[in-house]
């Protein structure tokens, strides 16, 4: 082989292993931490509103999961006790039934007993009212969710626009001899969709969850609704001072 081609041929393989030595120390981060903001950093400026909504889906998701557990475990301690509660009004004893309610710590106790205390003025309506309530304050957060779930994706589809965008502003500015300077572009392309779509998926879980829970309550409380008003019918019959 000629002198002069062998010693250009170590010459690059010497250059193309510096280039990979110094890509390996440069690229790789240490550590959970460092592997993430790694990932910020290369997924562009879009990554930081993607990375807001996934801090507040979890936030919103972990809250409202334990506030369905709290209403959950209330009122299945309260099931006894609601039965002797309907048996109360059945007999026209409102009075005992009120301060029985009022002991209990329980949504279902607090429709009955703000239900008892309007008897005279509409004991069906304001059970109504009482129980629409409790069910906003289970459904407060699901708004968050819901956009979340939406706008998280379109993030991750605007970073991919901008990402595009750069690649092919990079190609313009660099040529085609030099391909390697539209990798930053399609890295931040990808990054910026998969972390949207995992944002996205991460929050549908819970919210299906949570959706399914709140119309099985929506059931229950209509079932408590009408079990109270026949038995408010009953006891008035039953009651001379209702």
């Amino acid at each position: 082989m000629n002198p002069a081609l062998r010693g250009s041929v170590k010459i690059n393989m010497t250059e193309t292993l510096n280039i990979f030595a110094a890509t390996a120390l440069v690229e790789t981060p240490t550590g959970v931490i460092g592997k993430s903001l790694d990932l910020l950093t290369r997924g562009g400026p879009v990554m930081w509103p993607i990375l807001l909504c996934s801090i507040m889906g979890v936030t919103v998701a972990i809250e409202r999961l334990f506030a369905f557990w709290r209403y959950n475990t209330a009122n299945l301690y309260f099931r006894k006790p609601l039965n002797e509660l309907v048996e109360l009004i059945k007999i026209g004893s409102f009075d005992d039934a009120l301060q029985q309610s009022n002991k209990l710590d329980s949504s279902y106790a607090r429709i009955i007993s703000e239900a008892l205390r309007n008897r005279e003025t509409g004991f069906c309506e304001t059970l109504q009212a009482a129980s629409q309530r409790e069910l906003n304050k289970l459904k407060r957060g699901f708004s968050v969710l819901d956009t979340v779930i939406t706008v998280a994706p379109m993030l991750g589809i605007l970073g991919t626009v901008t990402g595009i965008i750069g690649t092919f502003n990079m190609l313009n500015a660099a040529g085609l001899s030099n391909p390697t300077a539209a990798t930053a572009g399609i890295g931040e392309a990808l990054i910026t969709t998969a972390a949207g779509l995992i944002v996205a998926i991460i929050c549908l879980f819970p919210f299906n969850y949570l959706t399914s829970q709140l119309t099985r309550c929506t059931t229950e409380l209509e079932q408590l609704m009408h079990k109270c008003e026949v038995a408010f019918n009953t006891g008035k019959l039953n009651s001379p001072n209702p």
